[in-house]
């Protein structure tokens, strides 16, 4: 169980509180019946038949004394799916006219001139949350674009050089400094999730790095509709050295 430190600043509210808030005003509300969180937390519980306030000695409850181990020979019956067992082919995705195991279908290569964008985490930085802090900030500023040696220099692109880089469609365009390494695939780049604020009241994160997101467009609607994973390392992105670099002098 998670309780706030400290009280909120600058009228911050929790999440709880604006979906609910939200979902009301769009009429919906129905599907969110709690009006405070402690409404909502003895909700989840309901099936464990604690409540909010046995989390109050230890900050947390044990469901039991002993572990759960299942007897390898007699699984069945074991598990919570309609034939009792590990499923591997199942039957509710086959009755949705969904298929268990897809066949394999290779990944789209880049069109000519472009590179698959691949993102990713940070150990400083959780997920896109801490962007803005103070602290954290101060350790990673901004996003780099991870890019390969042999691909970079065919575009005259050198370790911390400035680049601008653009979605497909060209509709959103940034530019952050090019980290040039030899360990990603040359027909990939890849960058640092969170970056690219446009909020000025962010006054640290405000246009610091790239936003990877905006590169990739249309695809919070190019989903698994199986697994429910969205596709988001099927966007492809321009990369060029930005104009932006001071002019690099040539000793003759």
């Amino acid at each position: 169980m998670r309780k706030k430190a400290i009280e909120s600043e600058c009228d911050t509210k929790a999440a709880w509180w604006i979906f609910k808030q939200l979902a009301d005003r769009v009429n919906i509300g129905e599907h969110f019946p709690y009006k405070n969180i402690e409404e909502l937390w003895n909700w989840q519980l309901e099936p464990t038949g604690y409540s909010i306030n046995d989390f109050d000695e230890k900050g947390f409850i044990e469901l039991t004394d002993k572990e759960i181990m299942y007897d390898p020979e007699n699984l069945d019956g074991q598990f919570g799916t309609p034939s009792g067992k590990i499923e591997i082919i199942s039957q509710k995705l086959a009755d949705a006219g969904l298929p268990s195991l897809k066949k394999y279908k290779s990944p789209i290569k880049p069109p000519k001139g472009m590179f698959r964008l691949v993102y990713g985490r940070a150990a400083v930085h959780s997920h896109g949350h801490t962007i803005n802090n103070p602290l954290l900030s101060e350790l990673m500023p901004e996003n780099t674009l991870w890019i390969n040696k042999r691909a970079a220099n065919k575009l005259g692109i050198a370790d911390g050089d400035l680049v601008d880089v653009a979605s497909e469609d060209e509709s959103y365009s940034g530019t952050i400094h090019a980290h040039v390494v030899d360990y990603i695939h040359p027909e990939a780049v890849y960058t640092v999730h969170g970056f690219g604020r446009q909020i000025p009241l962010q006054t640290r994160a405000y246009h610091a790095g790239l936003s990877d997101q905006k590169l990739m467009v249309g695809k919070l609607d190019d989903w698994d509709k199986a697994g429910g994973a969205i596709n988001l390392c099927e966007s492809f992105v321009v990369v060029r050295r930005s104009v932006r670099n001071p002019k690099r002098r040539v000793e003759l």
